[in-house]
């Protein structure tokens, strides 16, 4: 297997230039350096089309009949990277997961248009944040910045043109996006940064040629729904328009509800408008004083109008999950178990403690991020006990117990656990209690901006 598939990466490496495109297979393989689990995953509309197995050296190889020219994402852990592909391309990918992005390296047929992309996505990110420097320049002289940077790179997709060939319609609109739309969604948070900017109680006044743009955007565009710079941009329009109600009528002072009626408003496509009223409606959860919840004007737009049934049933769940574990009560005593089977409750071992019981899996943490994030909070808040529970011991990305030696206290929950009554949505959610058993928090997360503050009143009782 092995002389096979080095075979076949040599041979995609330097060939498939005269292949008929209507005949020819479409490659996509590689290596990955320091491999997080043992597969790589292909996507597109970010739905798995095909799972790939790491063999000998860590590479995969997989080829395809009838591959419809796209672009998709490859996800390999908790990472992922945009990759375009057209029918008979034989695309490439090197890459170490210590510096994901950085270290990618793409080769093959296909490779260039993938390079000019990344490099250009990478470039973005560095002048965006350069860009928050200028929030507090006037209107004009805002728009010279976004103008000079919108023609620096239009330069540098013009050098690249020149020197590629049959470049097609779809690579054309997918770069034009990645040129532009990071630019426009700049000048949607313009008003709000620069109102932060200069302390000022309402918004700048804006000329309607500043948003002249947005008459060659749709909202609906399906093609690009998977597309960060495209879906960041719908995004922050629609906060955008829903800062400016608030600003016109002050009886509407709610954001999240002014989004989501936006949304319902300016997003016809189905599936998007239901993607961001269940996002909108976890993040405003999530963002809630305290002890996280739900308004109930915000659910019932959402109930009304999602009509995903599993969104729904996740977003039940979630406020389900929040009426157990109720602030200034008793901690519910439930069992866990450590790795070695060993049957405990949660109360015998937080007793006398004040204690941050986090629920967590790698669906939405990587274990590495988890393991410096609690390793930063133990030791800026030693008089605190931190428990872990893996919510998903069994499942195929989390390592085995042998490799929890890097966090402390960690464990699982028994099959009749009482914690499964609250942790019906599989969001991660994190309890806080006092030594004295009182919950000071029932529902909150490890990167909840008020987390620190909420952990310096924990060490004060």
């Amino acid at each position: 297997m092995k002389h096979i598939l080095g075979a076949i990466l040599l041979i995609l490496t330097v060939g498939c230039n005269t292949t008929n495109k209507s005949n020819a297979l479409t490659y996509f393989g590689g290596q990955i350096i320091n491999p997080r689990t043992n597969f790589v995953l292909l996507l597109k509309d970010d739905k798995v089309i095909d799972t790939l197995s790491l063999q000998n050296n860590n590479k995969f190889i997989a080829s395809y009949k009838s591959f419809s020219e796209g672009l998709y994402t490859f996800k390999h852990g908790n990472e992922f990277q945009y990759i375009y592909i057209e029918p008979a391309d034989s695309v490439l990918v090197r890459l170490n997961t210590w510096d994901f992005d950085e270290s990618l390296v793409f080769n093959g047929k296909g490779s260039s248009k993938n390079e000019f992309l990344i490099n250009l996505f990478l470039q973005n990110e560095k002048e965006e944040q350069a860009m928050y420097q200028y929030f507090n320049l006037n209107e004009k002289d805002f728009q010279f910045k976004i103008d000079s940077l919108a023609v620096e790179r239009e330069n540098i997709y013009n050098d690249f043109s020149q020197n590629e060939v049959n470049i097609t319609e779809g690579f054309k609109k997918l770069t034009n996006t990645a040129i532009h739309f990071p630019l426009y969604r700049l000048k949607e948070i313009y008003p709000y940064y620069y109102k932060k900017a200069h302390n000022l109680s309402k918004f700048p006044e804006i000329s309607k040629d500043f948003y002249n743009f947005r008459n060659n955007i749709n909202l609906n565009e399906n093609n690009l729904l998977s597309f960060y710079p495209y879906r960041n941009y719908v995004i922050n329009y629609l906060y955008n328009v829903s800062y400016q109600i608030k600003e016109k009528d002050s009886t509407k002072n709610n954001i999240t509800v002014n989004i989501l009626n936006a949304i319902v408003e300016n997003v016809k496509l189905e599936e998007f408008k239901n993607t961001l009223l269940k996002g909108i409606v976890v993040e405003d959860f999530l963002k809630s004083e305290s002890t996280c919840s739900i308004n109930n004007e915000t659910l019932n737009i959402f109930l009304a109008n999602c009509t995903d049934k599993e969104y729904v049933t996740q977003v039940k769940n979630l406020v389900n999950d929040s009426k157990f574990v109720l602030n200034n009560e008793l901690l519910p005593d439930f069992k866990i178990e450590t790795f070695s089977d060993e049957v405990l409750s949660i109360n015998e071992i937080a007793k006398n403690n004040n204690t941050v019981i986090y629920f967590w899996s790698t669906e939405y943490m990587s274990l590495d991020y988890l393991t410096k994030r609690i390793k930063y909070l133990e030791k800026n808040y030693p008089n605190i006990l931190f428990i872990g529970i893996n919510t998903q011991p069994e499942a195929q990305s989390i390592p085995s117990k042998t490799n929890f030696s890097n966090l402390k206290k960690q464990f699982k929950l028994t099959k009749d656990s009482y914690a499964h009554q609250f942790l019906t949505s599989t969001y991660p959610r994190t309890i806080m209690v006092n030594k004295n058993g009182i919950v000071t928090n029932g529902f909150t997360y490890l990167d909840s901006k008020k987390f620190s503050s909420e952990l310096s009143k924990l060490e004060k009782n």
